[in-house]
């Protein structure tokens, strides 16, 4: 398998297997077994599933009587017979499959992309550790044998290009080790538009010099320069959050990605006493509560003795399902008003129990059910009365909302229950502040530069400082300063320097998009929980993960612009078969499916999404969840089952009394 494939008989000789036959070989060399549904689906997906089935019984007889033994087991689930072996688990360097092209079947063409991802990730690992095992007893030609591997899987690694370096100073060519460091940083600024990390220009330096190397440490962890300098220039912007505060009324941050609402919000917070901060998160628009059942399973880990009555409790199992079984369907107001008059019970017992002050990040990524409920639920609260026990702060980018939400907030604004406050750039003086901070290179002139190239942004700035950190010594004088065209340039080269399996593990946490945490992707990769553990650790490490959530939008939004198509589309379906699998919303699911090109499954998702949102009695989710399940089973060839569909959403209009 490694290299072009061939199938060797017990004699040695090579048998023909090509075809399907060497896809579900290949499949279930790589996956360890399949169930007959997923292995016909992935081999005729245009057939339907019963005679998708019976082709394949009829490819396993035609092998196994063309070989004289089954080469798979069979079963409602298959796998590789034990007299199949494969070289998987060789040092061979080829690549997987190599020469295969299933790119007329795009679902089994995206599958063996990313396994050749994969592979190339595990080889990594393995020829990194023989690599430093090498070099540690002196073998170091065959260090670096194994380091020219490392150098053909991933030219753009900082890692390999510091052991290539070592390598050959320590094998007396200087000057070999010094033309392999130009040519990788040239490397660097051409792809990335950023110069080596500090300890690649320190090594250049020191084989410069002749001096005598410390022993190598093995690659580990990328670590960005940690930076959280204090808060400058929001002094006008405090003083308006501090009037609204005393007065009652509800704080609205607004402006651009990057120009610090969140780190003004919970500076803020901290200086009142602190207290919780919930977020919409990309994903949630159009799924009926997702935001709040987010932040109500928060509020709930936060204070569980709340004293709440069984039957709020039963109210908020509808979007809480470990609560236990949800009450019937809500047909009408007065059973959605039972619904969010349990929010009320909830909030107000957790607000007694002491949670005070609130942050709402991300609005603009809320759904309209959970921010229609809000309203409702902070109205029955007292909201933007001086005497209410508790603040607010609700945060969104500039220009993102819906209509929904800016006609929301503007009858707000306009009844004086909220302040907007408009967060904007830092000026100059503010910028130099900052600067003098983050112990940049010494410069004449660098602050007013930075200012004037970041335009005051402070995340621009920081990803622009990172920049400088790593380039070393500045030029004294005025000049070009060798900083990325943008935010997004810089942070595409910080993650070009994780680890294989790091990278792996941010983009299917970027594809999964919301409520992601360390095993929904493991198993979303299909990758050992303690590995993916580790490269979890690495991610924060470099700063491109706190916790369960990347460190800024953007970085999963580079993560996402990196993919290629098929990769991305790959991802996206094997994050629907994860989520379908759990508890995962209808709509979430079928967005997955539809995101990975597969309408024959999306359509059903996005049927039960409408049925869900009909009994949360949300008709317009509904209606739109239906269109969207009618198109996708046209586009799948299945008019009867969208013909249905369209009678049913005429029926949901009529009871509700939608016009069309």
């Amino acid at each position: 398998m490694l290299g072009p494939p061939q199938l060797l008989g017990p004699d040695g000789q090579p048998r023909r297997c090509d075809g399907k036959l060497l896809a579900s070989l290949s499949f279930l060399a790589l996956e360890g077994q399949a169930t007959r549904t997923q292995l016909a689906g992935l081999l005729w997906p245009d057939t339907p599933e019963g005679g998708a089935r019976n082709n394949l019984v009829h490819l396993l007889r035609r092998a196994e009587a063309q070989w004289g033994a089954a080469l798979v087991l069979a079963g409602d689930v298959l796998r590789l017979a034990p007299v199949v072996t494969t070289d998987l688990h060789s040092e061979g360097e080829g690549e997987l499959l190599s020469g295969v092209d299933w790119s007329a079947q795009p679902e089994l063409h995206d599958w063996l992309l990313v396994q050749r991802e994969r592979l190339n990730a595990s080889r990594t690992a393995r020829w990194r550790a023989q690599a430093q095992t090498l070099m540690d007893a002196g073998q170091l030609d065959d260090a670096l044998h194994v380091t020219e591997r490392l150098y053909h899987l991933n030219p753009a690694s900082e890692d390999t290009l510091r052991r290539r370096m070592r390598l050959h100073y320590l094998l007396g060519r200087p000057a070999e080790a010094l033309a392999l460091y130009h040519e990788g940083a040239g490397r660097l600024r051409t792809q990335f538009r950023t110069a080596p990390m500090p300890e690649t220009q320190a090594l250049a330096r020191d084989i410069e010099r002749g001096t005598t190397l410390p022993a190598a440490r093995p690659g580990g962890a990328v670590r960005a320069p940690l930076m959280n300098p204090a808060l400058v220039g929001r002094d006008g912007e405090w003083a308006r959050m501090h009037a609204a505060w005393a007065a009652g009324r509800g704080i609205v941050l607004s402006g651009p990605p990057g120009v610090g609402k969140t780190r003004l919000a919970l500076e803020f917070l901290d200086a009142h006493g602190g207290g919780m901060r919930f977020q919409g998160r990309l994903g949630d628009a159009g799924l009926p509560y997702a935001t709040h059942a987010r932040t109500y399973r928060q509020v709930l880990e936060a204070y569980p003795d709340l004293n709440l009555d069984g039957r709020h409790v039963q109210e908020l199992a509808r979007i809480l399902p470990y609560l236990g079984t949800p009450p019937a369907p809500i047909r009408d107001e007065d059973g959605k008003l039972r619904f969010w008059q349990a929010k009320v019970q909830t909030l107000q017992a957790a607000i007694a129990q002491g949670l005070r002050h609130m942050v709402f990040d991300d609005v603009q990524y809320m759904d309209d059910a959970s921010i229609e409920a809000g309203g409702f639920v902070f109205a029955q609260l007292g909201w933007g009365d001086p005497a209410a026990p508790y603040r607010t702060i609700h945060i969104f980018r500039q220009g993102e909302l819906s209509l929904f939400q800016q006609g929301l907030l503007d009858a707000m604004t306009a009844a004086g229950l909220v302040d907007l406050i408009e967060v904007g750039p830092l000026d100059e003086a503010a910028t130099t502040l900052l600067v003098e901070q983050l112990q940049l290179p010494p410069r004449s002139g660098l602050a007013s530069d930075l200012a004037r190239y970041t335009g005051g942004n402070p995340l621009l700035l920081l990803e622009a400082a990172r920049s400088l950190r790593e380039a070393g010594d500045l030029p004294p004088v005025s000049g070009a300063l060798p900083l990325p065209e943008s935010a997004a340039q810089v942070t595409a080269g910080r993650l070009a320097r994780l680890s294989p399996a790091a990278l792996q593990v941010a983009r299917a946490a970027a594809i999964l998009g919301s409520d992601f945490d360390l095993e929904l992707v493991a198993q979303v990769l299909g990758m050992p929980l303690l590995e993916t553990a580790g490269a979890w650790e690495e991610l924060e490490a470099a700063q491109v993960m706190r916790g369960s959530q990347f460190e800024h939008d953007l970085v999963a939004e580079v993560l996402l612009n990196s993919l290629s198509g098929a990769v991305r589309r790959l991802l996206h379906r094997t994050a629907a078969r994860t989520l379908a699998s759990g508890s995962a919303a209808p709509g979430r699911v079928a967005r997955h499916w539809e995101a990975g090109g597969d309408a024959r499954e999306a359509a059903p998702w996005f049927e039960r999404a409408a049925q869900d949102a009909r009994s949360n009695f949300r008709t317009a989710e509904a209606l739109a969840y239906g269109e969207a399940a009618a198109l996708a089973y046209e586009a799948a060839g299945q008019p009867e089952l969208a013909a249905g569909v369209h009678q049913w959403i005429a029926g949901a209009k009529e009871a509700s009394g939608t016009p069309g």
